[in-house]
């Protein structure tokens, strides 16, 4: 199991210092603009939602670094995500594959 192993811990503390920062714009991003359209009214779906999108943009950080890209992607998905919402990238994810499954 690899939550009993340090070293796994120590990597997550390690994404978390990486990326903290766009997570937590993420995070509130994702929160306020719940809040502005008032559809969601139960709190915690409302931070379900939003730990989900601080979740995809530490993805994305830790995918960035791994590339060798500027940790600016990082915030860029951060606002993406933030503005979107999860729904909308799930969706945008969803059609994307789906093109790249009927190419090959």
């Amino acid at each position: 199991m690899p939550e009993k192993d340090p070293s796994f811990w120590a990597m997550v503390l390690n994404a978390l210092r990486d990326n903290g920062l766009a997570m937590v714009l993420t995070f509130l991003l994702i929160w306020l603009r719940i809040q502005y359209d008032g559809k969601e009214t139960k709190p915690v779906r409302q931070i379900i939602e939003s730990v989900l999108g601080a979740l995809i943009v530490m993805v994305v950080g830790l995918t960035v670094q791994k590339f060798g890209l500027s940790s600016g992607w990082a915030f860029f998905a951060a606002g993406f995500v933030g503005i979107l919402g999860v729904d909308q990238v799930r969706q945008l994810g969803k059609r994307w594959s789906e093109r790249k499954a009927d190419e090959l």
